[in-house]
């Protein structure tokens, strides 16, 4: 036995000892310690790694290195192992059981590098079986070599390594009289390290001068073969790219004789492909002996296609130690992560930061920004790499089906930077590919990814204005990136995450007033939502506990949206804020879902804090929000409310606004915007309509142009509350007016309007058809309203909505319908354990008596 295969020998050993059966790089410190507890020998950590393959070896393992392994498996020291094992070799060992032996110490040693370099556990990865049967038909049939081809990140080093253990290696291995040969560019750097040709080092391990050698020996002496030679050599990109080892690699290829034992198999990227493929088409005995497989692709020259779902799903669930299904990842990352290397990236990103769910729609651009961080901004010559990365992205345009530049229109950057150009090729951030579809093929670059394109894209409007989000930067994204694109969306992400990373939140408020579209608004408010809650969490952050301020105040109370992720980010976010003035203003707004949640567990809660603040809410709002929430709260627990010193507080705020001198749009406060809203839905639910109309003409006294603003919910919901008002008042002409203004304004795209505002449009449609007897079109509103109530979890306007449908049945002979939808509401009720407030009940007056009733046996039920 050669050095080599003690070695494996050794490191099989010290593993049956240590009880794995596998390793990694975590294990290494637990032998380190066994080791030590054993023999008194201390073996470094560093040591154990590089003994196992996890980190280079430049030189040869010390004496006391291998003694100290020796003696913690039972033996003396190095030698006496050494010549134990050498006595259980036979010596009569044949020249095919030889070869084999040597072919596996080296096919060991590479596997365990692919699976290190893998960055996930291999045992999380997927097998890619499908690929299996392929294998086996190049294997049984007369093909001389086949080639696994892929642009980086496709896994192809995995799939090869996985492929190594099911048909050679493994228990059941199906062709374990095989020898199969694993080389890879841990192999072939150890080989030029020490000073060898590749010739030298295939004489010195095989005893044969060369492969053709080889198979001649063989063919001469078919008896003595005992199955098949399939090397496969993976990983020599690098290598390839130099003309001396591609020429030998060429040279190589020819050379091999016909026969069919001997099977060669290739993992090379496809701009290695690009360049062989000429090689090969242009001799017929290649072209014969090479098998393309199932998969290959002619135009992206690849035969490993990209992970499908279930694959994606299995490394997930495996990476987080449970079941994780389709529904758990939000669908652009599942669409990254069919690119096996997002999810190495995943994986180390993981490791550093515990905060971050797969279906937050964040993370695809924190991988992207870890990623870049690593490969790109710190990494060696970064300068010259982002100077060259923003060229490339900004001399871009949309091919047939890529994004892609001509390389010619590159060249004369890349002759700048060539070293930082090939680089940034082998660290497969940008690809080199043929377009074969042209007169003349012409080599084209692209980016690995899209994404990694759109972040240089964004980078550079950062350049341009000079790191400062203004007015002027969002107006350059709406001009110049087309409407309604994922493009657009994605560089509206960046700009929100580069905002909030740097605690410039009132440069967001340009994407509510500019013409961004509706859906645009609705994306940018979650993942503000989603940026604010990741950063608060994060060490360091410029937004943090002791910088939010109004402004994001300002935005979480224009943009009401009433989603879950809308509440969760108003509670973390107050259970964190130090500013105490902050902290009360989003208690109020907790205070808001609450109320719309129909939860007064919640608001209890909510309503304490609020409480010990009472003399501050004086000072920050126009009228005590804590006097408004309390009616509302007595309200939800039927306790009687004292309203006389509430209605006068209303009464005095009126007529405050009424004398104030008018003021622009731009003027009015969160806190006014909090506090008018309270009132208007008080006195809605006193039933003190002339009051709150009294009270709307006031703020439009103060703010004449408030109904015009088209960048604030707080616009749409004063309209479609002067509505409801209307209808109290029979005014339904002017009700009706308002529905079409509503109608007209929703219409324009790039209003901003939100679900619960289409919930509240649907309420105040049902109850003017309802109340002009128009009861057909009055059941298609509520019908329409449940729709978007029963979706966005509205359980409020769930219930007002439903209590509407009542009262247009009980207008029409459906009466079977009417206990229908009775037991509908009660269901609901119960199922969520509701109260039914009398401020759910925005039906006619007539309708109140069967609310009473509704609401009397409701209550006699939960007792």
């Amino acid at each position: 036995m050669n050095a080599n295969d003690l070695l494996i020998e050794l490191r099989k050993f010290v593993l049956i000892k240590s009880g794995l059966r596998n390793i990694d790089p975590a294990h290494c410190k637990i032998i380190s310690e066994y080791v030590f507890q054993e023999t008194k020998n201390y073996v470094s950590e560093t040591t154990i790694k590089r003994f196992f393959g996890f980190a280079n070896t430049l030189h040869k393992f010390s004496l006391f290195t291998l003694n100290s392994l020796s003696q913690y498996i039972g033996y003396n020291d190095w030698d006496s192992f050494c010549k134990d094992k050498e006595n259980q070799t036979s010596s009569v060992q044949s020249i095919w059981q030889d070869l084999k032996l040597k072919a596996h110490a080296i096919t060991e040693i590479s596997l365990i590098a692919n699976k290190n370099n893998s960055g996930i556990p291999f045992n999380a990865t997927a097998n890619r079986s499908f690929f299996y049967p392929d294998f086996d038909y190049f294997l049984k049939n007369n093909y001389q070599f086949t080639t696994i081809s892929a642009q980086p990140g496709q896994g192809k080093s995995i799939m090869l390594a996985h492929m190594v253990e099911y048909f050679f290696l493994s228990e059941n291995a199906l062709y374990k009289n095989d020898i199969v040969l694993l080389v890879n560019s841990s192999s072939i750097n150890t080989i030029i390290q020490n000073g060898d040709t590749l010739k030298d080092w295939f004489l010195k391990e095989f005893k044969f001068g060369s492969l053709t050698e080889l198979i001649s020996f063989f063919k001469k002496n078919p008896e003595k073969r005992e199955g098949r030679f399939i090397i496969i050599v993976d990983g020599i990109d690098e290598h390839l790219a130099r003309s001396n080892y591609f020429k030998t690699f060429i040279d190589f290829l020819y050379s091999i004789e016909e026969n069919n034992f001997v099977k060669l198999a290739f993992g090379l990227r496809t701009n290695s492909w690009i360049n062989l493929q000429p090689a090969i088409y242009g001799s017929a005995s290649l072209t014969k002996a090479w098998y393309t497989g199932l998969f290959y692709d002619e135009e992206t020259l690849s035969n490993v296609p990209s992970l499908n779902v279930d694959e994606v799903l299995y490394t997930l669930s495996n990476i987080e130690n449970k079941i994780i299904n389709r529904a758990d990842v939000s669908l652009p990352l599942l669409t990254q992560f069919k690119t096996p290397f997002w999810l190495q990236v995943y994986f180390k990103l993981k490791d550093e930061n515990h905060h971050l769910e797969l279906n937050n729609p964040l993370l695809r651009y924190e991988l992207i920004s870890y990623f870049l961080e690593k490969r790109v901004f710190l990494a060696k010559k970064s300068t010259e790499k982002v100077f060259l990365l923003k060229k490339i992205s900004d001399s871009i345009s949309e091919g047939n089906k890529k994004l892609r530049v001509s390389k010619e229109k590159i060249l004369s950057y890349i002759n700048c930077y060539p070293d930082a150009y090939e680089e940034l090729l082998h660290a497969g951030i940008i690809i080199e590919e043929k377009r074969l579809s042209t007169a003349i093929p012409t080599e084209i670059v692209r980016f690995l990814n899209d994404d990694i394109y759109t972040y240089f894209l964004f980078i550079q409007i950062t350049d341009k204005f000079e790191y400062r989000p203004c007015k002027s930067f969002f107006e350059h994204i709406l001009i110049s990136f087309p409407g309604q694109t994922s493009l657009r969306d994605y560089i509206l992400n960046w700009a929100i995450r580069f905002c909030i990373t740097r605690n410039e939140i009132a440069a967001l408020k340009n994407i509510f007033r500019l013409p961004f579209t509706n859906s645009e608004k609705n994306s940018a408010f979650d993942f503000i939502c989603y940026v604010s809650k990741y950063e608060l969490g994060k060490p360091n952050s410029n937004f943090n506990k002791l910088s939010i301020g109004v402004d994001f105040i300002d935005i979480m109370a224009t943009g009401r949206t009433m989603s879950n992720l809308y509440k969760e980010t108003i509670k973390t976010i107050s259970e964190n804020v130090l500013n105490e003035d902050i902290q009360i203003m989003l208690h109020v707004i907790e205070c808001n879902v609450n109320l719309i949640d129909v939860d007064k567990v919640a608001l209890a809660n909510t309503m304490q804090l609020l409480k010990r603040n009472y003399k501050r809410l004086n000072e920050l709002f126009p009228i005590n929000p804590y006097d408004l929430i309390l009616y509302f709260y007595n309200n939800l627990v039927n306790k009687p409310n004292e309203s006389k010193t509430l209605e006068d507080k209303i009464i005095k705020l009126c007529q405050e606004i009424d004398q104030s001198k008018p003021q622009k749009n731009e003027e009015i406060t969160s806190a006014e915007i909090l506090s008018y809203r309270l009132v208007l839905i008080t006195l809605f639910s006193q039933k003190s309509y002339a009051e709150c109309h009294r009270f709307i003409m006031a703020i439009l006294s103060k703010y004449p142009n408030i109904f015009y603003v088209r960048y604030s919910v707080f616009s749409s919901f004063l309209l479609l509350h002067l509505g409801q008002t209307y209808i109290k008042l029979n005014y339904f002409k002017k009700a009706q007016r308002i529905i079409q203004f509503v109608d007209k304004i929703i219409s324009s795209d790039y209003t901003y309007y939100t679900n619960f505002i289409l919930a509240s449009f649907s309420v105040f449609k049902a109850n003017f058809y309802n109340a002009t007897h128009n009861y057909e079109q009055a059941l298609i509103e509520t019908n329409i309203g449940l729709g978007i109530t029963k979706k966005n979890d509205f359980k409020v306007f769930e219930i007002a909505l439903l209590l509407s449908k009542i009262d247009t049945l009980k207008h029409t002979e459906e009466s079977e319908e009417v206990s229908n939808v009775i037991k509908e509401l009660l269901n609901f009720l119960t199922v969520h354990k509701l109260s039914m407030p009398d401020y759910s009940n925005l039906s006619s007056h007539e309708f109140e008596h069967t609310f009473k009733i509704l609401k009397s046996y409701r209550r006699h039920q939960s007792l």
